[in-house]
This record gives structure tokens, sequence and C-alpha cells, in this order.
């Protein structure tokens, strides 16, 4: 079942906030691209989007963790690294073997799956990283 935004995932970062907002959106939009069996180019526009948003997303992340010398920055970046490899491997799969239920089920489980493990792990992490250093951060 796909999930929605829920201020559960609010991290106190008002940009980032809103662009896991954003990330939970273009999630169902690449679920429903695949599940819509006879829109092949829709599903791979969808994975682009995803693509392009996790990029602009995921570098104001790693410009807040610099500015506030996150000290677990590099592991972080392995993360933001290993999402994009999951992607890869969902789009190459599209290619090869076309939508299908099974793909679906991947695309929720490495978008919102993934995303909303991420954001109560390590995004709260640095969160409270900046917070704990006295910092302003929403």
């Amino acid at each position: 079942m796909l999930k929605d935004w829920s201020d559960v995932y609010r991290i106190g970062i008002a940009e980032i906030d809103q662009q896991h907002q954003g990330f939970f959106a273009a999630s169902h939009l690449l679920y429903e691209g695949i599940l819509n069996m006879d829109a092949k180019n829709a599903v791979v526009d969808a994975i682009r989007f995803m693509r392009e948003y996790a990029e602009k997303h995921f570098q104001t992340e790693e410009i807040f963790m610099r500015k506030h010398a996150y000290p677990a920055l590099k592991e972080h970046l392995h993360q933001h690294a290993a999402f994009f490899r999951r992607l890869d491997e969902l789009e190459n799969d599209l290619m090869i073997f076309g939508p299908s239920q099974a793909l679906a089920d991947r695309a929720l489980d490495i978008t919102q799956d993934w995303l909303i493990d991420h954001i109560a792990d390590e995004d709260m992490l640095y969160s409270l990283h900046v917070k704990a250093g006295g910092a302003e951060v929403t």
C-alpha cells in the first residue's frame, strides 16, 4: 500500500521536509506509471523524474550537512549512491522485461520504504546533530 506524507516524517528542516513531501508524491507517480501497462513511456518518464528529484534533494541535503560539519557525511553519501544504484536496476529491468506488478512492488520498496527508513533514521540523525549544535533548522 502506498503511504502518504505524514508529520511523523518531519525532521524539522523546512526545505528538506518540503522536498521529502515531494518525494512521497513522486513515488506515487512512479508506482501508478508502472501499474499502467499501456504506458511504458510514462513509466520511463516517472523513473527519470524520480532520478532528477533525488539528485536535487540529495544535493540540498549534502550542502546542508557540509555546512553544519556533519560527522557521518561520508556514510550518508554512500546511502544516496545506493539509492541511485537501486533506481538504475529498476530502470534496467523495466527496459528488459517491461512493466509488471513485481516491478511496481519493487518501485514502491525502492522509493517509499527506502525513503521512510532513510528519513526516520539517517535524516533525523543529521537534524539532531545540527540542533545539538544550537543552529536554527526550521
